[in-house]
């Protein structure tokens, strides 16, 4: 089973691999919430200790495949969660999410840093030269997100997601290669 070790730090926030002990009642109210869930494809089900934790196994059982939770640097209570998967070395690109749980941070610097750290982890130690994301046209935040940091609105996918009975939703992929982060946040910095 492939599992991650290396913790990613940065100046406020560190990345810290997700193992089974971070299934907290905490992380699973995140799970469950309609607010934090609203985007996330687990909103279909309720998340349990026991799905979780077949999820986060059936996750490290992949090739390669790397999870964090997210810590406030000084703090030991996780704020969300981030994930690198989908690595495809034929084309060294992977997807990359987020998941930001605890509503305090919400509109924080959490997010970027937390990509920051990531997105220099896939381009930098392994050597990947694209990543992607995908998103829900209405999900603004994520989306100012993503095109702030330097993704590039690649795609619409026409009513490509629920969100709610009989309501649909456009759904966006964004991607990011490496040469355009390096310009952006290696150049001269």
């Amino acid at each position: 089973m492939f599992h991650p070790l290396q913790v990613l730090s940065g100046p406020n926030f560190k990345l810290v691999p997700f193992i089974e002990e971070h299934i907290s009642d905490l992380y699973l109210g995140w799970l469950n919430d309609a607010e934090v869930n609203r985007y996330l494809e687990i909103r279909f089900v309720p998340q349990t200790r026991d799905t979780v934790t077949e999820y986060v196994r059936s996750f490290y059982a992949r090739k390669e495949a790397y999870m964090w939770v997210i810590y406030p640097n000084g703090k030991d209570q996780i704020v969300g969660t981030t994930t690198l998967q989908g690595i495809n070395r034929n084309h060294d690109s992977a997807g990359i999410g987020l998941m930001i749980g605890d509503k305090e941070y919400w509109g924080s610097n959490c997010a970027l840093e937390a990509l920051g750290l990531v997105t220099d982890f896939a381009f930098e130690t392994l050597g990947l030269r694209r990543l992607t994301e995908e998103s829900s046209g209405p999900n603004h935040s994520i989306n100012f997100t993503l095109r702030r940091f330097g993704f590039t609105l690649e795609g619409k996918m026409r009513q490509a997601s629920v969100i709610g009975p009989g309501e649909y939703c456009d759904g966006y992929r964004w991607g990011l290669l490496v040469d355009e982060w390096r310009a952006k946040y290696k150049s001269g910095s």
